[in-house]
């Protein structure tokens, strides 16, 4: 079993990076859990989002205190506690800065990726909702096809009611797909 930790605030859309993620695995032939922590449910409050994912049952419940992966929304967050646990995968920070800032600030030993997931949401959403982009970017490293992750994307907006946003979240989540290396 795999597990994943997404460390953002309200409004940046860790919930539903979660679900779309977890979705994407679904798709792909995994068992899968999403689940999240709100704290005070408003817009900047944190929140913390899960995802487990095996190729058999998940029986374990509860939250996610080692994780494999761990993806960060908002590089004003205390990075080091939110790297706290995380096993020998990797870090993504939805950051304009290089991977080098965070490893020498905080002696961090894991492989960081950066992609500037709120840059790329608001060139073609809009808004700054990384939510998509930033899933666009765990997919590619996580080596999800693309077209799975259209299609969990498609679903999941569809299924809060907004459907007519999702490909516009979709062509944000190949820019950070593609650009993610």
């Amino acid at each position: 079993m795999q597990e994943i930790r997404l460390h953002g605030r309200g409004g940046q859309g860790g919930r539903m990076a979660a679900k779309i993620l977890a979705r994407t695995l679904f798709l792909s032939g995994y068992q899968t859990q999403d689940f999240a922590i709100y704290g005070a449910e408003r817009r900047g409050a944190p929140v913390t989002s899960f995802v487990r994912f095996d190729k058999k049952q998940i029986l374990e419940r509860g939250y996610v205190f080692e994780p494999d992966i761990v993806a960060v929304l908002d590089d004003t967050l205390n990075f080091y506690a939110m790297s706290g646990g995380l096993k020998n995968g990797f870090i993504l920070v939805n950051s304009h800065r290089k991977p080098e800032h965070f490893s020498k600030k905080f002696s961090v030993k894991q492989r960081i990726y950066c992609i500037d997931a709120t840059q790329a949401a608001l060139q073609i959403i809009g808004k700054p909702i990384a939510n998509a982009a930033i899933t666009g970017a765990l997919a590619k490293l996580m080596k999800l096809d693309a077209a799975t992750l259209e299609k969990a994307i498609r679903i999941e907006f569809e299924e809060e009611g907004l459907g007519e946003i999702a490909q516009k979240n979709i062509e944000t989540a190949k820019k950070c797909y593609d650009d993610i290396s």
